[in-house]
């Protein structure tokens, strides 16, 4: 039997149809470090023998969870298509399709028409997006940071185009990353994202009531996230072009580009150095865990839903494993992306993880942020 048990509620209508749910599939985040945020869905299938996908319009909001109170899992979205699969005679199963979109998503189709973004710090100009600044998007969607403003300065400007486009240039040029729970988008700048402790819930190989056993677990190396020379393109500036001369003569060159909003090229010249000297190794890894409801004991799987996403959601945790006649080993990683796909048997999630190192900075005296040659100085 499922351990998590699911609710899908429209809050236009008040109409819940969990009994009714006989799939579920769920993505969010984004795969890796470098990726953008094109925005995730949430796609189920229900039994539409009532014809209840009648409650369903376009743009009602959607509210997803797993239980009551701070500790449980809560993620909004809106609804996009609804595929009606009529049986022939109405004899059989008669089911809807419903397509809903996360926040990312919904902003990709949400425009911004000469909104005048005054020079501040990335989290902050993040902000003058949402409906109560005066920005484009519904009061139903926020934007808020974790707990600082950001490290990097983006340049004024007055812009035009998809909300998206924008949020995702400010998380380049901050090199944070986002996450959505229950209609807030959190914007999370690298030093905040450094120095969140992780849950006390661990991911490792086996099951207890304090770790989350993974049943699938993939270590991932190179491809294109292996940067040894990066132009970065601030709006308005001089493109900026890093090379980490070291890997560049042991294994050869390999490029990156992206578009910032960084205010100087100082800053940009920053921003570069830190992806080169990130990604210049190519031993580096970056990691995907699969695991299932099922198979997790009840107490390690509340915790973690509790530490994980709850309203003071950590996205780090300590992930422990064991190379092929090695020893284990244990670093402390990023959630980047998720998918989740529900039957009512099971829950199972599907998570890819960054090395907490992609987001360090130099702390004195941290067990571990404090240790030389593990943190990028300055920037």
């Amino acid at each position: 039997m499922a351990r998590i048990n699911w609710t899908i509620y429209n809050n236009r209508t008040g109409v819940q149809i969990s009994n009714q749910t006989l799939s579920m599939n769920i993505t969010g985040g984004r795969e890796k470090y470098l990726d953008t945020y094109s925005g995730g869905r949430c796609v189920f299938t229900i039994n539409n023998a009532n014809n209840i996908a009648a409650n369903f319009v376009y743009g009602d909001k959607i509210s997803l969870y797993n239980g009551v109170g701070p500790t449980y899992i809560s993620l909004n979205f809106w609804v996009q298509e609804i595929i009606f699969d009529d049986h022939p005679g109405n004899v059989g199963l008669n089911t809807a399709t419903i397509t809903c979109v996360d926040f990312m998503s919904r902003a990709g189709r949400i425009n911004a028409n000469a909104l005048v973004l005054a020079q501040n710090n990335t989290v902050l100009q993040a902000t003058k997006f949402n409906n109560s600044e005066g920005g484009p998007i519904p009061s139903d969607m926020t934007v808020g940071g974790y707990g600082s403003y950001g490290s990097s300065i983006a340049s004024g400007t007055t812009y035009t185009g998809s909300v998206n486009n924008y949020l995702n240039l400010l998380v380049v040029t901050e090199r944070g990353y986002m996450y959505e729970r229950a209609g807030l988008l959190v914007f999370v700048a690298r030093p905040d994202a450094a120095a969140v402790t992780p849950p006390a819930t661990t991911l490792g190989r086996t099951t207890s009531s304090t770790q989350i056993a993974y049943q699938t677990f993939e270590r991932i190396q190179n491809g294109v996230q292996f940067i040894n020379t990066a132009t970065i393109s601030p709006a308005g500036l001089a493109e900026q072009t890093v090379v980490n001369s070291t890997s560049v003569s042991a294994y050869g060159p390999a490029f990156y580009s992206s578009s910032t909003v960084d205010y100087t090229t100082t800053q940009a010249t920053g921003n570069g150095q830190w992806v080169v000297n990130n990604f210049g190794d190519p031993s580096a890894l970056r990691f995907a865990c699969g695991f299932s409801d099922v198979m997790q004991n009840s107490t390690a799987l509340t915790s973690w839903i509790s530490e994980f996403w709850g309203l003071t959601a950590s996205k780090s945790i300590s992930l422990s494993y064991q190379l092929p006649g090695g020893s284990l080993t244990t670093i402390t990683v990023v959630a980047e992306g998720y998918e989740i796909n529900v039957t009512p048997e099971q829950t199972t999630f599907r998570f890819t993880f960054s090395p907490l190192q992609y987001y360090q900075f130099f702390t004195l005296n941290s067990s571990t942020l404090g240790i030389l040659d593990t943190s990028r100085l300055g920037w």
